[in-house]
Parts: structure tokens; sequence; C-alpha cells
């Protein structure tokens, strides 16, 4: 297993900053890892351990920060859940370029908003702490910061401008999931206390088959301290799928 950088110019011309996580031997299929709202590429470690789970299972990893987190350009304040669709759209266009033959998506919060936005033609899902309802749900976090108007802040210092709220309104992500045709394997924590199960189970209900539900008992919006159970299920997924 090797890892590198790499990097692309989204459609706004900002340099998105990723790394690619390589099996011992070549493959075609791969893994695309979509990160949440205001965080990293890395997610808390999660990422980074489960890009080198996949590559020990024979798949290619990739994770990237969108504009205006980590390492990539851009302005956080300034982002819409169009533009970060559109930053997951260029990186996915990436992956294939890269010679992946099979190409699957790994989803973490808010990540699963920007998938379901894209509706990606991939073959195959996980998505983890799913949201159904986004507005309402990254709304609740900035609690009496949220100035729809103005500017917004929430803990981390996340900040999120006035484009940000009308833009996420217009998308109906139920709608969207229901387009979705690859398998989907939804996994959520039932003590999140940030998107509630209930977000889940809403987009579950209107996905297509082929479809499965994993709830880890207990573990929080992070899937802790069940995240070896995830690791597991998503490898078993993709190697099911892909």
């Amino acid at each position: 297993m090797r890892e590198r950088k790499v990097a692309i110019r989204n459609a706004s011309g900002e340099r998105l900053v990723g790394l690619e996580t390589l099996p011992a031997a070549p493959s075609v299929k791969a893994v695309l890892l979509v990160h949440g709202f205001g965080v990293t590429k890395s997610e808390y470690g999660m990422f980074d351990t489960l890009a080198a789970h996949l590559a020990e299972a024979g798949f290619t990893a990739f994770r990237f920060d969108f504009s205006g987190c980590g390492e990539s350009d851009g302005d956080y304040v300034g982002t819409t859940l169009s533009k970060q669709r559109d930053d997951l759209r260029d990186m996915l266009s990436f992956v294939r370029e890269r010679g992946a033959g099979k190409v699957g998506i790994l989803a973490q919060s808010f990540g699963t908003a920007v998938t379901l936005a894209l509706s990606p033609e991939v073959d195959a899902m996980v998505l983890m702490g799913s949201i159904a309802h986004p507005k309402e749900v990254i709304a609740a976090l900035f609690g009496k910061e949220y100035h729809p108007e103005g500017v917004s802040a929430a803990r981390r210092s996340t900040r999120l401008g006035p484009r940000f709220w009308p833009d996420i309104a217009r998308l109906d992500l139920i709608a969207c999931v229901a387009r979705i045709q690859c398998p989907k394997l939804f996994i959520h924590g039932s003590a999140d206390d940030i998107v509630p199960l209930g977000e889940m189970e809403a987009l579950f209900t209107a996905a297509p088959e082929p479809k499965e539900r994993l709830i880890l008992e207990g573990a929080d919006h992070g899937l802790r301290p069940k995240r070896e159970e995830m690791y597991r299920a998503a490898e078993q997924w993709f190697t099911r799928w892909l």
C-alpha cells in the first residue's frame, strides 16, 4: 500500500487537494470518500483508516478536501451545496480518468447530501449519517448564530454566507435518492445526536432496491465506538458490488 497527493482544478479554478491510497497490486476498482460539513478529507482520522482498509482489500481509495476546506483553495463562507456538488463531479471525473473501471462512493454526513444532489452514476454507495433535510439539520448546528441573511457561525469556526440557505432549500434529496439505481448501504449510529435516525429512515424508504441498512447500536455521529464494525461493513459492501 502506498499513498500520494493529487490535485485538480474545479470549475471555479480553485485547486482541490486529495490523497490517493493505492493497493499493493494495480486495481481498476476505486472508492471515493466524501467528507462532511466544515471538516476535511481526514474526517477526524476515520477516512484515513478507512482508506487503508480499502486499499488492503484491493481498492484504490481517494479522499479530498472540498473547496474552502483543509488544503484546498477557496473560502468556505461562500460555499453552497451546489458548489460542493460540482466539486464532487470534478473529483469523480478525475477518479475515472485515473483508470477506474468500477467506482463506488462512501459519504459521511453532509457529504451524503452532496452525493445525493449529484446523483452520480456509480456502481455502489455507502451513505453514513445520511441527511434527508439538510437545511433543517445544518441550521440546527448554528443555534443562535443562525443568520440566513448574513453570516452564520458554527463550532470549529465554520462560517456560512447567505447564499447557502436558498440554494439548499431548492433541493429535494428524497426525490434524488429515489433516482439512484446502484446498490446503497445506509449506516447510522443509534446515538447520533446531530443527524436524527429518522433522516436516514426517510431516505431508505424512498431509495429503490438494492439497498440495505445497518444501525450501529450506541454509535454517535462519528460512528464511535463502532468504527471497526463500519469499516468491515463498507469493505464487504464494495467487495460485493464492485
